[in-house]
């Protein structure tokens, strides 16, 4: 967990030295975050491009090793942004809810056989944020139920809450 935690700050030191094109406001059609991801199920690398003002479509690429758990997987989510909950000089707090999928991998290799799984589900990320006047980055934390679908043998329906906290450097 420490490395996942180094690498995603060194991930983040690396694309504040990326000179920005964004401008001041994240939130404007065209713009491109990219930075890291942590939370559960998985810590990894978190893309969100603003097809306008007030959506945008977010990938979560994540990896996880956990005891004799190993998997990696991948969520992406059409997201709807209202507006500012609060406005202060420095920056925005805003929220932000949509409709996604995502899909994850990943096997058991404890006592026994080992067993490879699959699971694929919709979900409906709500997060609250922070972006940074002046500063192309934002800083959000998620809450994202759920509903397993799919599963090894066909239809498996399950439900779920993942939790994300992820920082974006926008160009």
């Amino acid at each position: 967990m420490r490395k996942m935690i180094a690498i995603g700050l060194l991930s983040v030191a690396m694309l504040a030295s990326i000179p920005a094109t964004a401008g001041p406001n994240v939130q404007s059609a065209g713009n491109v975050g990219v930075g890291v991801q942590l939370g559960f199920p998985g810590n990894g690398l978190s893309v969100n491009w603003f097809i306008t003002g007030g959506t945008s479509l977010q990938v979560d690429l994540s990896i996880w090793l956990k005891e004799d758990w190993m998997g990696f997987g991948g969520r992406v989510d059409y997201l709807f942004w209202p507006g500012a909950l609060a406005s202060w000089g420095w920056g925005d707090l805003v929220w932000y809810f949509g409709p996604g999928g995502n899909v994850f991998l990943f096997t058991w290799d404890g006592p026994g056989d080992a067993d490879s799984y699959i699971r694929v589900g919709a979900e409906l990320p709500v997060g609250i944020g922070l972006q940074f006047t002046g500063a192309p980055v934002d800083l959000n934390l998620e809450a994202v139920p759920i509903l397993q679908i799919l599963g090894n043998d066909g239809v498996d329906i399950d439900f779920d809450i993942a939790g994300v906290l992820n920082c974006r450097y926008y160009f």
